[in-house]
């Protein structure tokens, strides 16, 4: 015989609104007092307390566990946020102090160079196709600028002013194939012509006409001579690398590595007077002399 729904239903309710009550009567009740029927609750609810305890420490610790990762990763955030700050400025601080070295050097060589100067920045330069640096542009034109004039940077010789046009100028690198400058080998004097080898993937040059009878050994520092009247007397121009000599002929040839890197150029000294011819009786005018030291512009201290 099955009850009525009204019945069942009814019965339901009382289920469920009577066994929580006895469970909570007698989870109350001090172990002295307990009857028979709170032992029998306790025992038949006793599965069921486990259980819930259980999920209810297992939400617990979740949700924890959530609001722990939820800071977790908001300090996170926030260290990577700053971190990245840091960075930054200590990249600028960086680059502060490298120009603020840059425009020292700069000074001190605008101070040695017996000529008037100017500074100037680089805006462009031209690549071949061997990715290296074969032109660089400057910010300086017409109104000062004129062709042939040398320029420089502290560690030497970058080349001299090919092109003006307008408010700009294209330079012509030391080691292109067109150019040539005279040079010296303080160690023991002998003199050359500096000329670019044309078509290497890298910046190298050669000094022709350097006569058989100078010693000329790989290391040797390569200056400017200052004969012609263009570059100053004693700029650093490069290391010779490699010597070739022959078994004939009046002359021979060493191969030169330039003390500058190309492409680091940033801000350049442009020559724009002569250099003073040198004075024959003044004090250290033969400093080709292989018994004494050269320390040129450009040249280390």
């Amino acid at each position: 015989m099955t009850l009525p729904r009204r019945a069942r239903d009814i019965a339901i309710v009382a289920v469920v609104l009577i066994v929580p009550v006895l469970v909570l009567r007698a989870s109350t009740r001090s172990p002295a007092e307990l009857n028979a029927l709170d032992r029998v609750v306790l025992r038949a609810s006793a599965p069921v307390q486990a259980v819930l305890s259980a999920l209810v420490d297992g939400v617990g610790r979740g949700w924890s566990r959530y609001i722990f990762l939820v800071d977790l990763k908001r300090d996170n955030e926030r260290l990577e946020s700053e971190n990245a700050s840091l960075k930054a400025e200590l990249a600028r601080a960086r680059l502060e102090t490298t120009r603020g070295a840059g425009l020292e050097r700069m000074l001190a060589l605008r101070a040695e160079v017996p000529s008037e100067t100017v500074t100037a920045r680089v805006i462009g330069v031209d690549t071949s196709a061997f990715f290296r640096v074969v032109r660089v542009r400057l910010d300086r034109g017409e109104d000062e600028i004129k062709p042939g004039m040398p320029v420089l940077v502290p560690d030497g010789v970058v080349g001299r002013v090919a092109r003006v046009f307008g408010p700009y100028c294209d330079v012509l690198l030391s080691v292109d194939a067109k150019s040539s400058i005279d040079v010296v080998l303080p160690r023991t004097g002998g003199r050359g012509v500096l000329k670019g080898i044309a078509g290497e993937n890298g910046y190298r040059a050669r000094i022709e006409y350097l006569l058989r009878a100078d010693e000329v050994k790989e290391g040797d520092e390569v200056m400017t001579s200052g004969i012609g009247g263009v570059f100053p007397r004693g700029v650093a121009v490069g290391r010779v690398t490699k010597v070739a000599r022959r078994d004939f002929g009046l002359y021979q040839e060493a191969e030169v590595t330039p003390t500058v890197d190309f492409t680091r150029l940033d801000e350049v000294l442009v020559v724009l007077a002569p250099p003073p011819p040198p004075d024959p009786d003044a004090p250290g005018a033969a400093v080709h002399k292989p018994s004494e030291p050269t320390r040129g512009i450009g040249a280390p201290r």
